[in-house]
């Protein structure tokens, strides 16, 4: 028994809610007196604590004080939730406010001081049962309520002369009529008055339907003593429904999309039974109307069904909700398709779900396309950020597992005569993913022999659609390997090369059901063969450029980048092994007298014999690079070593022993090696490339083969001196810039220029960068000396622009000033002092910068966001990375000189780099510049193949500042575009 139902004179809880404790006391007390069974009080000082009690446990009765610190009484009744009999008791004799707590919902009223136990005993006892019989009472109404609510029909009793004698609620509502009076004439004119004329004439209960012109009703009119009774039901919406049903139904079945209908129940296994389904349906699984009546819809769901979305399904079935899904399905014969499935539940006049309809789209195509698009964007993506070729074509394969289900897919690249397994589906059995070639993973192209060699001897499609049809030769074993996996068909489809040259490798399918591709596979087969071909010739093409950056185009040998990357390695395997490395530089004797006397191109070739005598005479873990020019580099990893210096010696003299045949002519040829040992020399890469140049000229000078490095060696007065003099360069300003123009491709105008440092020293005059900007970076002293060209390049720049508007200026930048965090300040400095516009400056860089420097790609970015433009210098002689093209914030690059000059000596080749080259800047959006041009056909060449901007001698020589205003600007041929209209272009900057 809960409390709200123990008897009045049992156990007793009550919850006194008062501020007072001596009040609370006292009638706890008298109730204690008055009460003959068990009394348990709770007390609330506060209003909120005795509506927070109630919500736990509540009591028989509340005693409620009026005048409550947080509340009154009344306020409390008006939060009050209904629960128990309230006693209002307040100190007041007030009878407005016991009307007012009476209205609230109080029981009863006490006033305090006033009380006896056997007062408060009775009215306690009574508030309870006032509370029960309101409760009871209200309980009665609202059901009666209840019952007269849910009557709809419109309830009529009629006498003998047909005048209302009866009328309910609905009556009233629905038909206007009112007790007392007649048959409205409207009513009398319908089959409703035949009825009841019938019926008052001694007939059974009649049953008919009319309609008032607006609504349809069903009529029931039953004899009665008296009379009769007319029960008129509103069954508009009904006819409605039955003529929409109708016209569904018709709708239905000439639909294109598949409709089924199911009982409601069960959701669970084995699911609900189809009732109906239409001729689409049909047309889309396969599967007739006698196929599927009475079997749940489930029967569509195949081992490729995408399980996640089949549980959404049923939990929005289970919960009655509505369902729009797309599936895989497969149709009667087991061929895969996707369905867009919506399900909406079906409910019956009560309102209660009887079916589930549903409608199923096929949209294979259109989950093809998503997939390809998809995996397009993939493919790209992982290609411009140097993933692996097989986890590129891993997307593929995927693409085609989750475009084909039931297909499982592998990729065959070709190399040579010989086809690489090189991506597969990962549900492909492994032993199935080896052997179904009957070569393992690689395929022999020389045995000609099977559908892969078949595919790519044709360049055509080769298509088995039943592996195990009478008439197909199979490997020996093949038949039950086949069998054992459910392999039924296989699909090969050759790679070609978009020129037609030949086939780069094969896509190949397994299937597990017989069958050839239909037009729509056989379509999306295409693209996937499109997409393959352009990633595998856009990855040749990054390889190719790689190359370029990586290996000397005329030797093909390391270049300098992968020589340090080399070194690197090599001194560190030596420190963990205990082994000495050799870092070797050697330069060809009298080279300068083979290239002015048989010409460059002999010059080159000597270079290419010099370097395959080299490798080969070298053991397998040797190193070998070209520097430039007639420079090689070595890594010779030793122990002994007067052994390994007597056996280099001696490999060197035999490459040199016979003579090289060059333009038809002998040439012998010798060389001079210099050997820095590490760690005898030190560790450091740089360091013993140095050494060994030391100890190269020591071994020319000395006429001999090889010389290992003398530090003694080092102390170079000259050089001493030469540094001594640098320190005071700046101070005593005799550092001076010269500036070269740089033009426009085609129209020739003058839109930039580059500052280029010169030092002018008062004893040896003019000093060439190369001997002393190295001396600077070596010292530091390039750092305070790039500021002062920063400052005095933006000076001048902006001194011209009176004369020249628009005229940007382009400064180069040295990795050691990359160094300097405060390097975007210094820029920032320069352009505030000079007024220049930020975008008219363009800070060179080299690819060293970005190899060298951990942070540079941070401090570039806050170069950009200054506004300056930046420039990747002598492009194409460093490692010429495409990840940072992409990721730093470039506005153009310049193919460095030594591509343009080999225009002249093997134009094929070098157009073919310098074409690579301007065809990634401009899919970068970055401009190009060419410098180095001396001849006509030069800028011919570079202008045809579609360089933005031209520098170089034969346009104009650096000269000094007042020369070059007096030479160069003063006879600049005015561009066709204003400059002061391109200054938000990307003029090399």
């Amino acid at each position: 028994m809960n409390h709200s139902e123990r008897a009045p004179m049992g156990d007793l809880n009550v919850l006194i809610v008062d501020d007072s404790p001596e009040d609370a006391e006292i009638h706890a007390r008298m109730l204690r007196q008055a009460w003959p069974g068990r009394v348990v009080v709770r007390v609330a000082p506060l209003g909120e604590d005795g509506l927070s009690q109630l919500q736990v446990e509540p009591p028989d009765c509340v005693l409620l004080d009026y005048n409550l610190p947080d509340m009154t009484g009344l306020e409390f009744l008006a939060a009050f939730p209904g629960t128990c009999a309230v006693i209002f008791v307040t100190g007041l004799g007030d009878e407005n406010l016991a009307v007012k707590a009476l209205q609230a919902g109080a029981q009863d009223y006490l006033t305090k001081g006033r009380v006896t136990p056997e007062h408060l005993g009775r009215d306690v006892v009574r508030a309870i049962e006032k509370f029960r019989l309101q409760r009871a009472v209200t309980e009665s109404r609202e059901q009666m309520a209840a019952v007269l609510s849910s009557v709809d029909d419109a309830v009529l009793a009629l006498g003998p002369d047909c005048g209302l004698l009866y009328v309910n609620g609905a009556a009233r509502e629905q038909l206007g009529l009112t007790l007392g009076d007649p048959m409205p004439q409207w009513l009398c004119l319908t089959p409703l008055h035949a009825a009841v004329t019938a019926v008052l004439g001694g007939a059974a209960r009649q049953m008919v339907e009319f309609t008032d012109g607006k609504r349809w009703f069903e009529a029931r009119v039953h004899p009665r003593p008296g009379g009769v009774t007319a029960v008129l039901r509103d069954v508009t919406r009904q006819r409605l429904e039955r003529e929409r049903l109708r016209l569904l139904e018709s709708v239905t079945v000439t639909a294109r999309d598949a409709v089924v209908i199911a009982e409601a129940n069960p959701t669970l296994h084995p699911g609900p039974k189809v009732v109906y389904v239409n001729a689409a349906f049909t047309r889309m699984t396969g599967y007739a109307p006698e196929d599927i009546l009475g079997k749940t819809p489930r029967l569509l769901q195949g081992p490729q069904s995408d399980r996640p979305a089949l549980d959404r399904v049923r939990r929005n079935l289970k919960r009655w909700k509505p369902v729009d899904e797309t599936l895989l399905n497969y149709t009667k014969s087991g061929t895969p398709f996707w369905v867009n499935l919506s399900i909406v539940p079906v409910a019956d006049e009560t309102g209660w779900y009887t079916h589930w309809i549903s409608v199923q789209r096929d949209v294979t195509d259109a989950v093809r396309r998503g997939l390809l698009d998809a995996a397009r964007r993939d493919v790209l993506e992982f290609t411009a950020t140097g993933r692996a070729l097989e986890d590129i074509l891993d997307v593929v394969c995927g693409l085609l597992s989750s475009s084909l289900p039931g297909h499982a897919a592998t990729i065959w690249i070709r190399s040579g005569q010989t086809l690489h397994l090189r991506a597969a589906t990962g549900h492909l059995p492994e032993d199935l993913r080896v052997d179904y070639t009957g070569s393992g993973r690689t395929v022999d192209l020389g045995l000609q022999r099977g559908v892969i060699h078949q595919a790519v001897q044709s360049g055509r499609d080769v298509i088995v659609p039943d592996l195990l049809a009478s008439d197909v030769p199979l490997y020996p074993t093949m038949h039950d390997l086949l069998t054992r996996h459910g392999v039924r068909s296989l699909w090969t489809v050759p790679l070609p090369a978009s020129d037609g040259s030949q086939v780069l490798g094969v896509v190949s399918l397994t299937g597990d059901r017989p069958g050839a591709p239909d037009a729509t596979e056989s379509a999306l087969l295409r693209e996937v063969v499109e997409l393959t071909v352009t990633l595998l010739e856009r990855l040749d093409a990054r390889a190719q450029l790689q190359r370029l950056a990586l290996y000397d185009s005329l030797t093909g040998l390391p270049n300098r980048v992968l020589y340090l990357e080399h070194l690197g390695r090599a001194l560190g395997d030596a420190g963990r092994s205990g082994e000495q490395v050799a870092v070797g530089l050697l330069d060809l004797n009298r080279f300068k007298q083979v290239n002015d006397t048989l010409g460059h191109s002999a010059g080159d070739d000597l270079l290419r014999q010099v370097g395959a005598r080299l490798r080969a005479a070298l053991r397998p873990t040797d190193i070998l690079a070209r520097m430039g020019g007639d420079e090689f580099t070595l890594v010779l990893p030793f122990r002994d070593q007067t052994q390994f210096e007597s056996g280099i010696a001696r490999r060197l003299r035999e490459v040199f022993r016979e003579p090289f045949v060059v333009a038809g002519q002998s040439v012998f040829a010798s060389a001079s090696l210099g050997l820095a040992l590490a760690p005898l020399h030190g560790q450091e890469p740089e360091t013993l490339l140095s050494q060994a140049d030391v100890a190269m000229y020591g071994a020319k000078r000395a006429g001999r083969l090889l010389q290992v490095f003398d530090p003694r060696s080092q102390l170079n007065p000259q050089a001493v001196s030469l540094e001594a003099d640098l320190h005071r360069a700046l101070p005593n300003h005799e550092l001076e810039l010269h500036y070269q123009g740089v033009y426009r491709a085609g129209t020739r105008d003058l839109v930039a220029t580059e500052a280029l440092l010169r030092w002018r020293h008062p004893v040896r005059g003019l000093v060439s960068p190369g001997e002393f900007i190295e001396l600077a970076e070596t010292t530091g002293l390039i750092v305070p000396i790039g500021a002062w060209v920063l400052r005095e390049a933006c000076r001048q720049a902006a001194a011209w622009q009176a004369q020249r508007p628009g005229l940007s200026v382009n400064v180069n930048l040295s990795a050691r000033q990359f160094w300097q965090l405060d390097l975007p300040d210094v820029v920032r400095a320069a352009l505030d002092a000079s007024g220049l516009p930020a975008p008219l400056l363009t800070l060179e860089i080299t690819e060293s910068v970005l190899l060298d420097v951990p942070d540079a790609a941070e401090t570039l970015n806050a170069l950009s966001a200054l506004g300056v433009h930046l420039s990747l210098d002598d492009f194409g002689t460093g490692y010429s990375s495409l990840s940072y093209l992409h990721r730093l914030p470039l506005h153009g690059l310049k193919i460095d000189r030594s591509f343009v000059r080999a225009l002249g000596q093997a134009p094929g080749a070098a157009e073919n780099i310098v074409r690579a080259v301007v065809l990634l800047a401009h899919a970068l959006n970055l401009h190009v510049t060419t410098e180095g041009l001396e001849q006509d056909m030069q800028i011919q060449v570079v202008e045809a193949l579609g360089s933005d901007y031209l520098q170089g001698y034969l346009l104009a020589r650096p000269l000094p500042a007042p020369d070059f205003q007096a030479q160069v600007l003063s006879h600049a041929v005015q561009a066709q575009v204003p400059l002061r209209a391109r200054t938000a272009e990307h003029d090399p900057a």
